[in-house]
């Protein structure tokens, strides 16, 4: 409203100033006042209207030099005073439209011009961006070789599962929190393998076993992103806060090994969309790589326990109990400490095997060597012989030990065992020995213990000897 009034105001006074010129210049002249004063002012107005403002000023004052030119070279030729205001005013309307369409054709190449260049700029930075993008993108799958060198370098499965999650969180970076769980077989469950705990982080992992976004990856073996662990409509708020954590961004892949699944990564961070797409394609990368080193020691230590291993009862074979033994003399002597041997054989056992058979006597060693774990904790067990058993009790006194030995003498009494149907017991003879008491080498305190197990043999069996 105030910008018409403005114009409106403006056409007045310029309508007030064109008339009191007209008038003046029709009274010096000899031409008739009012029609002429009248037609003059209709063609000033109408070239205001065609033209504007400024334009039509710059028409006005041309059109009184000319009409004043005529007037003084021939007054009593009216007439003509007319047409020369038409012919001003085409010429003057003619030569400013060129004008404008002209400045319009400029202004719009200029426009043009400036778009273009608008587009080029943002197309420059687009593609600058792109190249520092495509720059990190080549760092990062540039040290998947080295990644690959590194883990190859350990046969450790305890070794390969720290290096792993460190070479992720170097490869990767942005992580506050870094979990990797390992699948247990024969539960079928995850285990909490390896952590790395940022500030955010310092209270730990409650759920060693994962949550419910771990649960999702366990039985989908799929990747997963969540940019916001609070907008995800995917899982229920109440289940996640059953395990509070202060991330709110995590992304997760599983490792697969021949369609296997062998355990999960997990990356966390506090703030939300801090992962994106690409850091998970690369995470799934490394835990594909990862997953092959993690399976090939895990192979190896299959093989070692195999090598040290009983097949059947699960226990040290007799070669590998006697190096830990000397070791743990070693250790002894080494630290003023004490250790105990037992000797332990099962009562009768060529009998077991004559009346019920080879198989039952398998299952008899079997519960023996249960029953061995069981009691005597914390100790290096081997199957030694044929029916015949040795724990190592490291500082353990002799007392102790010989507390430990009738325990498991008993354990082993009141142990039910079915045989082809016949619920039947076993019994077992023990030998103890201890260092330093006893002897302070190896051989002789095995042979100490050896003669203390066949006396209790002599005496009656299912007894145990200490002295």
């Amino acid at each position: 409203m105030k910008l018409q009034s403005t114009s409106g105001l403006k056409i007045g006074i310029f309508c007030s100033i064109v008339f009191l010129i007209i008038s003046f210049l029709i009274f010096r002249t000899g031409l008739p006042k009012f029609p002429t004063i009248f037609l003059y002012n209709i063609i000033i107005l109408a070239a205001c209207q065609g033209l504007s403002f400024y334009r039509g000023l710059f028409f006005l004052g041309a059109s009184i030099f000319l009409t004043i030119l005529i007037s003084i070279a021939a007054s009593f030729y009216y007439v003509w005073n007319i047409p020369i205001f038409f012919i001003s005013f085409f010429v003057v309307e003619n030569r400013i439209k060129r004008l404008d369409y002209y400045r319009h054709i400029i202004g719009a190449r200029i426009d043009e011009v400036k778009e273009n260049t608008n587009i080029l700029v943002d197309t420059h930075a687009r593609h600058k961006r792109e190249m520092a993008s495509l720059e990190r993108k080549e760092e990062r799958y540039k040290s998947l070789k080295d990644v690959t060198s590194t883990l190859s370098s350990s046969l450790s499965l305890d070794r390969v599962t720290e290096l792993l999650l460190d070479n992720i969180l170097q490869v990767i970076g942005k992580t506050e929190s870094a979990l990797l769980f390992l699948v247990d077989t024969e539960r079928q469950e995850l285990n909490l393998a390896s952590s790395r705990m940022g500030r955010y982080f310092d209270n730990g992992v409650k759920a060693k076993k994962g949550d419910l976004l771990d649960e999702w990856v366990f039985k989908q073996r799929q990747c997963l992103l969540v940019e916001d662990i609070k907008k995800d409509f995917r899982f229920s708020e109440e289940k996640i806060m059953e395990y509070p954590r202060p991330y709110r961004s995590v992304i997760l892949s599983p490792l697969v090994e021949e369609n296997k699944l062998i355990g999960i990564v997990r990356l966390e961070h506090s703030k939300p969309n801090n992962y994106t797409s690409e850091d998970l394609r690369l995470l799934n990368i490394l835990c594909d790589i990862g997953a092959v080193s993690l399976q090939n020691a895990s192979l190896y230590e299959q093989t070692l326990d195999l090598a040290i291993t009983d097949g059947l009862t699960g226990l040290y074979l007799r070669r590998y109990f006697l190096d830990r033994f000397s070791e743990e003399l070693s250790r002894s002597l080494r630290s003023d400490l004490v250790f105990s041997v037992l000797m332990i054989d099962i009562d009768n056992f060529k009998g077991y095997n004559d009346k019920y058979g080879h198989m039952a006597g398998d299952i008899v060693l079997r519960t023996i060597s249960k029953a061995i774990e069981g009691v005597a904790e914390n100790a290096i067990i081997a199957r030694y012989g044929g029916e015949e058993f040795c724990a190592l009790l490291p500082e353990t006194e002799k007392n102790t030990a010989k507390n430990i030995a009738d325990k498991l003498r008993k354990t082993v009494k009141n142990e039910v065992i079915e045989l082809r149907r016949l619920k039947t017991n076993v019994t077992v003879s023990i030998g103890v020995a201890s260092f330093p008491d006893d002897a302070k080498v190896r051989d002789e305190l095995i042979q100490k213990a050896d003669e203390r197990l066949y006396r209790a043999k002599r005496q009656g069996r299912d007894r145990v000897v200490a002295d």
